[in-house]
């Protein structure tokens, strides 16, 4: 593998830790399950990083999972995927109802493989215990970046997954797909999709990479440094509607004052 493309990991394997933490500490989470990703290739059996599961490098906490790429890679190549990853992970944060519930997931995954043909490859990052909605509906929305290097990639699809059953890994429910990205990448939103009100709720990122077979020998396999994120936000009354719930205390009160007149008139 080149020194360019050696040098290009190590710089985005420390943008990626510095992003996580940075976005670790702005929130202050506030759920018990654990964060999880899930990767799938076809029929092979899945691989999960979290808490839970194995995987996980330094600094992984129930809401910050950072996979341990080399003992990730050995256990790909062990089950026989076609792609390695040069950095892995997803954050969530949700401190509170009525604050915004975020997942993000991001890494960057190559193809180790000249055969076969172009190669698919899905990686899911879940969560649950979220609580923005419990008082008020809200709306789901996705963002996806890609960046395909050096330009070898096929395309890119991510997709967010709202489930009321507060499983994860729960696709059955709500979702909402960017537009597909294709080389050499960039970014795709949807716009937001109405979700009811729920006590807790799950969120699931889903991105789904197409990439070539590698010609090169591993010196500069085709690449795809991605970031899918979910937001869910509450929806919050429109000034007009509640200027019209001001204006109507003042009558409701008016009604109880003119009630207790008519009371004591009848009395005497």
């Amino acid at each position: 593998m080149s020194h360019h493309f050696t040098s290009r990991r190590s710089y985005l394997a420390i943008g990626l830790a510095a992003g996580l933490v940075g976005l670790a500490l702005a929130g202050q989470p506030a759920r018990a399950g654990n964060i999880s990703i899930t990767i799938s290739q076809g029929g092979l059996p899945s691989i999960q990083v979290g808490l839970d599961f194995g995987n996980f490098g330094a600094g992984t906490t129930a809401n910050n999972v950072v996979a341990d790429t080399g003992a990730l890679n050995a256990l790909l190549d062990a089950f026989g995927f076609d792609f390695n990853f040069n950095a892995l992970g997803a954050i969530s944060n949700s401190p509170a109802s009525g604050v915004n519930a975020t997942l993000l997931l991001t890494g960057q995954v190559f193809r180790t493989t000249a055969g076969g043909g172009d190669q698919t490859i899905t990686i899911d990052a879940s969560q649950n215990d979220y609580t923005t909605l419990a008082s008020a509906p809200g709306t789901l929305t996705s963002f996806s970046t890609a960046n395909f290097v050096p330009g070898g990639g096929i395309s890119q699809i991510g997709t967010s997954y709202f489930a009321t059953s507060n499983t994860q890994d729960d696709t059955s429910g709500l979702f909402t797909t960017a537009p597909t990205l294709t080389p050499p990448g960039g970014s795709a939103t949807e716009p937001p999709l109405p979700v009811p009100s729920t006590p807790v709720f799950s969120l699931t990122n889903r991105v789904v990479i197409t990439l070539p077979g590698d010609t090169t020998g591993g010196s500069s396999p085709p690449v795809d440094q991605f970031t899918h994120s979910t937001t869910v936000t509450a929806v919050i009354p429109e000034p007009a509607s509640v200027a019209m719930l001001g204006m109507g205390l003042p009558v409701a009160f008016m009604g109880l004052r003119w009630l207790r007149r008519r009371r004591v008139s009848a009395i005497n």
